[in-house]
């Protein structure tokens, strides 16, 4: 498995009728669930981008994942989370520049993570109930040159539809967590425009295949 994949954490941040087109390696599962298919179709995405890496480019990659990444995670909630109380104090224009932004980013970033592919493939190890009726789905990457890496995704239901709001890495690290975290910092040290400045100066670096100088 190639390095960057240990230090990914994905989104985080995810249409769905793209997945009919996706093939994916994963453990048969006995009882197939909502939550496991979206995971799997997310999966089916991320393999293909892989297999494809060098003919679709960063650009051809970003569009397979773009309209899959949207559909799959709440980054409305994810959004407010990240911003804690800040999240009260913005606009609702604010609010909506935000989400789009936050969307794009973790675009750009599974766009520019997938971009290769070593007979890695994608396993589903099975679900866990959580409270207020989310559910973890617990998944790998396996094969390539490496152990396999645990990225689990935490869903929960809106509007009647299975959404991600959160990704843990090797079972533990919270990515929501993560950019809460390094939201607020830069929200505290240059404001709401210059959060936005931050992510769009990386999103920009990504598309170049530059990694970015710092986080978020």
């Amino acid at each position: 498995m190639k390095p960057h994949f240990r230090r990914f954490l994905p989104f985080v941040g995810v249409g769905l009728a793209l997945a009919l087109m996706l093939s994916f390696v994963a453990p048969a599962r006995a009882v197939a669930t909502p939550a496991g298919d979206l995971v799997g179709k997310l999966n089916g995405a991320f393999l293909q981008v892989m297999q494809n890496a060098a003919s679709l480019g960063y650009e051809g990659r970003y569009k397979v994942l773009e309209p899959v990444v949207a559909d799959a995670f709440d980054f409305t909630l994810m959004s407010r989370v990240a911003m804690g109380s800040r999240w009260q104090n913005l606009t609702d224009a604010q609010k909506q520049t935000l989400v789009d932004t936050f969307r794009r980013y973790s675009t750009a970033t599974y766009a520019s993570r997938f971009d290769g592919f070593s007979n890695q493939r994608f396993e589903i190890l099975g679900e866990e109930a959580k409270a207020q009726d989310t559910v973890l789905v617990k998944n790998q990457i396996a094969g390539g040159n490496g152990d396999p890496v645990r990225i689990d995704y935490l869903l929960r239901p809106d509007q009647g539809q299975l959404k991600i709001i959160d990704v843990y890495l090797n079972g533990s690290i919270s990515q929501l967590s993560v950019y809460r975290s390094e939201f607020i910092d830069v929200m505290g040290a240059k404001g709401f425009d210059g959060l936005i400045a931050t992510l769009d100066q990386r999103i920009a670096e990504m598309s170049k295949g530059e990694a970015p100088a710092a986080q978020p």
